[in-house]
């Protein structure tokens, strides 16, 4: 099962979160999988938030799934109402007697994850635009 759901982040950026489940041998179980992408007003499709050109690729290329999966969230720009939002929307897909788990502890690891910081500013820019 897949769910994508897309946010507007700030700073004319969207990010999109694809939720993947696969269910487990139990079948009353779905294990999550998740994908994080971006697309700046500029750019006609969505990509991968840190690039081969972004400063921090040697760090994502060296680190595990997980690690990297959690670096993608981070520069992604998601906060973690954002992430909760697309949990709870992909639990309601599946049905109230599946349980979830996570590849990757996710809720641990995202304990202080903000989003993208934006200024009154650059709100009203995006808005124009």
């Amino acid at each position: 099962m897949v769910l994508e759901k897309a946010f507007y982040v700030g700073g004319g950026r969207v990010a999109k979160i694809i939720v993947r489940g696969r269910f487990t041998r139990s079948r009353n179980e779905v294990a999550l999988d998740f994908e994080f992408l971006i697309k700046e007003k500029n750019d006609t499709d969505f990509r991968q938030p840190i690039g081969e050109n972004h400063p921090k690729y040697w760090k994502l290329k060296k680190s595990d799934s997980g690690r990297s999966r959690l670096l993608q969230l981070e520069y992604s720009g998601i906060s973690r109402k954002q992430l909760r939002e697309a949990i709870s929307a992909f639990k309601v897909q599946v049905g109230a007697d599946v349980d979830v788990s996570f590849k990757i502890p996710i809720e641990e690891k995202t304990k202080y994850l903000k989003g993208m910081r934006t200024t009154a500013l650059s709100r009203r820019i995006s808005q124009v635009a």
